[in-house]
């Protein structure tokens, strides 16, 4: 397989406006917020992500349907992330900018494919992005069978979580993630749960062994939506990825680091 990466060139002006004026002064727990963006049609979009515990310190896993657009096939653009978003609020950080993004080119190819990618953030002082919000470990291998899942993410306008649905609430649903049964075409590539998270949920994270205390868990799927038949037209699904291409795209994540211009 091939990973595709793209970065954008911040300008100096924007790289020390890109959050609010302080940073958090202790772990605040929130790993999970907003992305908004930008189409290649030129409309605004909404999804959700989620920073995971890196030597990096500054990246979150979201979609890749979130990243590129599959439609217009090209990456989408603008990204801001807000980290603890809720009830229109957008957290202590306020809005941080994205600085790269890496999928795999398979995606783009078959939206059912490795429906995940890797988003790295510009955050300054040398500080690491994850040491304000915390961070959530991944499973890098998905485990199999069923087990109790939690699921967050922003919905609006659709889906059955128990929960506003106004793009502005971070929703929370929990229950059993599944294998698929064995009749179903590539079933082993793929997990469900029985609920439609909605649109805005996409990229949010499907948590195993979560922890309300801490906040804390181990990341082993995100939203993706439904498969095409003959696959149900009900619930959610998400990638079960593997070590071999989880590892090595999140590498090539943390690699990418092509210079910012001082224009």
């Amino acid at each position: 397989m091939v990973s595709m990466s793209k970065f954008v060139d911040i300008p100096p002006e924007e790289r020390m406006s890109n959050t609010t004026g302080t940073f958090a002064d202790d772990n605040n727990f929130s790993a999970i917020g907003l992305l908004r963006f930008v189409k290649p049609d030129g409309s605004t979009d909404y999804c959700t992500a989620t920073v995971i515990r890196t030597n990096n310190g500054n990246i979150a896993i979201t979609a890749a349907h979130c990243i590129w657009d599959i439609i217009d096939e090209n990456w989408n653009t603008d990204f801001y992330f807000f980290p603890g978003y809720n009830n229109g609020n957008p957290g202590s950080l306020g809005a941080v900018r994205a600085h790269t993004f890496s999928i795999w080119s398979d995606f783009t190819k078959d939206e059912t494919l490795y429906d995940y990618g890797f988003i790295k953030f510009y955050y300054q002082d040398g500080r690491k992005l994850q040491d304000d919000t915390g961070a959530f470990d991944c499973d890098f291998n998905v485990p199999p069978g069923e087990y109790q899942t939690t699921v967050f993410g922003y919905p609006y306008n659709s889906g059955e979580m128990d929960c506003p649905r106004d793009g502005q609430h971070l929703c929370e649903w929990q229950g059993n993630s599944f294998e698929f049964p064995n009749n179903l075409p590539n079933y082993q590539w793929h997990r469900g749960i029985s609920i439609d998270v909605g649109s805005g949920s996409s990229g949010g994270p499907w948590i195993r062994n979560y922890d309300p205390n801490t906040n804390g868990g181990n990341i082993a799927g995100i939203s993706h939506g439904w498969l095409p038949a003959p696959y149900p037209k009900e619930g959610t699904t998400s990638w079960a990825w593997l070590n071999d291409d989880f590892s090595l795209l999140l590498q090539d994540a943390e690699n990418y680091n092509p210079p910012m211009n001082n224009f």
